[in-house]
Order: C-alpha cells, then sequence, then structure tokens
C-alpha cells in the first residue's frame, strides 16, 4: 500500500468549510483515503489549533477520519532538535522562511527509514525540492 505523508493545511481544509482550499482538497480526499497516512504529532498540534477546536463539526469529523483511517503516528523526537535549527537557518540565512513544522516535514521525507511515497499539501514550493530528491509525488 502506498503511504502518503499530510501536511496540516490539507487537514484543516477537509475539516473546515470555512477554509480557503476547500475544493482543492475534495479532489484529493479519496486519494487520501486509499494510502497508509504518516501523522507527525506537530501536524496535529497545529491542526487542532484554537479555531479548529471552536468548531464541534471539524472536531468531530477529524476524529471520526483518525479513527477509520490507516494511520501511522509519527514521534517527531528524533527530528526536533535538527527542525529547530533548520527553521532558523532557513529565515535567517537561507531568505527562505519555513515554519518549524514544515523543517521537520522535510527531515522525515529525507529519512530513508521512513516510506513516503507521497506528500499532501498545498505548499508545493516548500517541498519540491526535497521531494524531487526523494522521489516523492506531490499531490
Amino acid at each position: 500500500m502506498k503511504s502518503a505523508l499530510v501536511d496540516t493545511g490539507i487537514w484543516i481544509a477537509m475539516f473546515d468549510p470555512r477554509d480557503q482550499h476547500r475544493v482543492e482538497v475534495e479532489a484529493i480526499t479519496e486519494y487520501l483515503d486509499s494510502c497508509h497516512l504518516i501523522l507527525p504529532w506537530p501536524t496535529l498540534y497545529e491542526t487542532l489549533r484554537t479555531r479548529m477546536a471552536r468548531n464541534r463539526s471539524a472536531i468531530q469529523g477529524f476524529e471520526s477520519y483518525l479513527k477509520r483511517s490507516r494511520i501511522s503516528f509519527l514521534d517527531d523526537e528524533p527530528y526536533r532538535e535538527t527542525a529547530l535549527r533548520m527553521a532558523f537557518s532557513f529565515s535567517l540565512r537561507e531568505y527562505r522562511p519555513l515554519s518549524m513544522v514544515d523543517c521537520l516535514l522535510r527531515l522525515i521525507l529525507d529519512d530513508t527509514n521512513v516510506k513516503i511515497n507521497y506528500l499532501a499539501t498545498f505548499n508545493y514550493g516548500d517541498f519540491i525540492d526535497i521531494c524531487r530528491k526523494k522521489r516523492v509525488a506531490i499531490i
């Protein structure tokens, strides 16, 4: 079975009807349902932020999805310190601001011990280089 790493924006668009990417994400939802999903804990922290937590139907939908889907929760501990250094480096020295979570996703994509076939994200430009290098398709 193919595996997909899912960025925070995808989760928010899937379950928050007010999200600007709602229509776009509907096109890939069925595709994601056929994959084994890799879910790093920091993407959960970002998804379950205050705005989403106040939206009862969004929370219920997300909770139900997490219970029925093929999901592996990935421990981020091996990547944390490097992701922190990368976030500062990208933003201050490489003039390419990336969030710490995006840096963490890049590290996961680069990890030969984690099999990823697809990355689901709206931030194509933040990941295209690492995805090309690792032959991961962006959906």
